[in-house]
């Protein structure tokens, strides 16, 4: 019966009709300019009349012409998050025999009945699919939400904002990183930026975390207009944090690949005794979803200014990554590289955090 529907299926074109009837897709300045003020989602019968449609209409077809035929069905929006660019794609899913199958018409690549033996096995292949068969950077997110039918006639836009209510689904593999607090830190919120500390106006919570970059904005980072300055107002420090680190420079919250223990020295037995090691998982999709930008830092082991990216941090053991921390310097952590972390509100959520 689904290879009926596939049959079926075969009669509709991909791509959208404008008001002279013609696909658009055949018109690349006019499909980049202009699909996204004037595309509306196509109910199935206008679909069968108009015989042209995107992914988006093709799968609301599919899921009526499946469910009159009393199959269960689920249906899925992904889509990457890379800036402006925002590809994506839906596909409807099936169970039939203790086997879970793909069925996919508008995405010409896989075009076909994919069998699989899980839904998780399903969902992680479309995902890598459609992640390789898109050019985007490196470390945007990609995001898989379950959907239930939405309305018809909604603009693209409203339609990317309808799915995004939908189920989130998480398939990703954990990555945890850590960071240290103060035992007595209020943390009812979260763990807070700088940028949120002055925004909000908590100056003296502020001004108790901005110190420790005095010495490093007018010595070390070679920042002209600070050099050598004997103080610092809260404007001119967040100033050089932005200038040294980029738009989110007083945004970032930073965390270790692996939690501190007390073997490593006498400075971190210390301090283990008056600070708590909480853990977060990077690689969660609702994580993922507040995080504005991470940047995974220097290599600060070898001091030859090499950015490093999220596979480096994927596969450094343990051992390598303790192997050049020095108790005896006076900033020990100098030599343990670490990522940074801006989150959307200038926070990260407690929830988000597991204390160990």
């Amino acid at each position: 019966m689904a290879e009926d529907i596939m049959n079926l299926m075969d009669t509709i074109e991909y791509g959208f009709l404008d008001e002279f009837g013609n696909n658009i897709v055949n018109n690349t300045k006019k499909w980049d300019d202009e699909f996204y003020d004037f595309y509306y989602l196509l109910s199935p019968d206008e679909l069968l009349e108009k015989k042209c449609g995107v992914c988006w209409d093709q799968v609301e077809l599919e899921r009526t012409l499946f469910e009159e035929k009393n199959f269960k069905v689920k249906t899925y929006f992904i889509c990457t998050y890379d800036g402006d660019n925002l590809p994506s794609h839906t596909f409807l899913t099936y169970e039939k025999n203790n086997s879970f199958y793909w069925f996919e018409h508008s995405w010409n690549t896989y075009k076909g009945i994919h069998q699989y033996t899980s839904e998780k096995e399903l969902l992680k292949d479309v995902k890598n699919k459609f992640i390789n068969s898109n050019i985007t950077s490196k470390e945007a997110f990609t995001f898989i939400y379950e959907y239930q039918k939405p309305p018809f006639h909604i603009s693209c836009k409203k339609y990317y904002e309808y799915c995004e209510t939908q189920k989130l689904i998480k398939l990703n593999e954990p990555l945890y990183f850590y960071h240290i607090v103060d035992r007595k830190a209020d943390l009812s919120k979260g763990l807070l930026s700088l940028k949120y500390m002055y925004d909000h106006k908590l100056f003296d919570l502020f001004d108790k975390n901005i110190l420790k970059y005095k010495d490093r904005i007018v010595n070390d980072w070679n920042i002209e207009k600070y050099k050598n300055k004997h103080s610092l107002t809260r404007e001119e420090f967040m100033d050089a944090l932005n200038i040294f680190r980029g738009e989110y420079g007083a945004s970032y919250i930073y965390f270790f690949r692996f939690p501190l223990y007390k073997e490593l020295g006498k400075k971190i037995e210390d301090l283990l005794k008056v600070k708590d090691i909480y853990r977060i998982n990077i690689n969660d999709e609702e994580i993922q979803k507040n995080i504005k930008d991470i940047f995974y830092g220097y290599d600060e082991s070898n001091s030859d200014n090499k950015i490093l990216d999220k596979e480096y941090y994927e596969n450094i053991t343990e051992k390598e990554y303790f192997k050049k921390y020095d108790d005896s310097l006076v900033m020990n952590f100098s030599k343990l590289n670490h990522i940074s972390i801006a989150f959307k509100d200038d926070y990260c959520l407690i929830e988000f955090l597991e204390k160990m």
